[in-house]
């Protein structure tokens, strides 16, 4: 996982254990892509960094959401996650074979 330079490792640690819960969804989603992805793996958007996606989305109330380069879709469901009910995620990429994995998982 990427994180912020200011943050040591034990601050980092605890910042993972205290906001990330499982979610089996999103962490199969994780670990298909990096099995599928090889070395292109680590384009994916990290756990805490969803996360903290989910936050600003219900922070800002938005109700629509355009990702433009989804590769295989885990911040668009993380996205769609924190959405409301009636919000709306268009993800767009070039890759069919990359965005297919994530379309299994919406």
């Amino acid at each position: 996982m990427s994180r912020g330079s200011f943050l040591n490792d034990a601050l980092y640690d605890y910042l993972l254990r205290a906001t990330l819960t499982p979610e089996p969804l999103l962490d199969r989603l994780r670990d298909e892509t990096t099995k599928v992805t090889g070395q292109w793996a680590g384009m994916q958007t990290s756990r805490d960094q969803g996360r903290f996606m989910q936050v600003l989305v219900r922070l800002m109330g938005a109700r629509k959401y355009l990702e433009v380069g989804t590769f295989t879709g885990y911040s668009a469901l993380v996205v769609a996650q924190a959405l409301p009910d009636d919000g709306k995620v268009v993800a767009c990429d070039i890759s069919e074979e990359w965005t297919a994995v994530g379309k299994r998982y919406w």
